[in-house]
């Protein structure tokens, strides 16, 4: 699904997501990624939501965002002890499909939110 054109050129907004990848600046990533208004980490965590590890998340702990848009793949996995580990490292979290996630992401980045969003593959 195609979001909207970017413009701004310095905002790592998402363009499009669907079963080939999430698109950012042009760029496919077929793989799960991490990505922040200026920051983009890919390849990024495992292959589905199930083998998410706090360890995972060290660099989003980090960076101290306000908010982490957890986008799990097709349908939304609620990993209960990762948010419990997460609860606890004092990150807000949301969990949702990743093509929830990937809309949101962009809303609160439109904001101006200091928001990251952990994405999975749309597929996955």
């Amino acid at each position: 699904m195609k979001l909207h054109l970017q413009r701004d050129g310095h905002r790592n907004l998402i363009h499009a997501y669907g079963s080939q990848g999430i698109v950012i600046h042009g760029k496919k990533h077929a793989h799960g990624l991490l990505v922040g208004a200026d920051w983009l980490h890919s390849p990024w965590g495992p292959g589905h939501a199930s083998a998410l590890q706090l360890s995972h998340f060290a660099e989003v702990l980090a960076r101290k965002p306000d908010i982490v848009l957890l986008g799990t793949g097709k349908h939304q996995h609620f990993p209960l002890e990762l948010m419990r580990a997460l609860g606890a490292a004092d990150l807000a979290v949301e969990v949702m499909n990743t093509g929830a996630a990937c809309r949101t992401y962009n809303i609160l980045l439109a904001e101006d939110r200091v928001v990251i969003a952990a994405l999975l593959p749309p597929e996955a």
